[in-house]
C-alpha cells in the first residue's frame, strides 16, 4: 500500500515538472530594447522574469560602458 503511495506522488511530481518544463522551454521571450528609459532601476526591478531581468541588467551595463568609452 505505501508503495503504490510513493509511486502515485512520484508520477504526480513528475508530470508537473514536466508541464512547469514544457511551459518555460515553450515561452517566447520577448526582444529587448535598451535605453534611457528602460536601463532605470525601477523599470529593471519591473520585470517580472528573472532571466529577462538579469539580460536587460546585463545590456544596460554592457550600454553604458560603451558609452562611456
Amino acid at each position: 500500500m505505501k508503495s503504490k503511495t510513493n509511486v502515485a506522488f512520484t508520477l504526480a511530481a513528475a508530470a508537473l515538472l514536466g508541464v512547469f518544463g514544457y511551459r518555460s522551454l515553450a515561452k517566447q521571450t520577448q526582444p529587448i530594447t535598451v535605453n534611457a528609459a528602460t536601463c532605470t532601476p525601477e523599470h529593471i526591478r519591473s520585470v517580472g522574469d528573472a532571466m529577462q531581468r538579469s539580460v536587460l541588467s546585463a545590456q544596460c551595463a554592457k550600454a553604458a560602458r560603451h558609452q562611456a568609452t
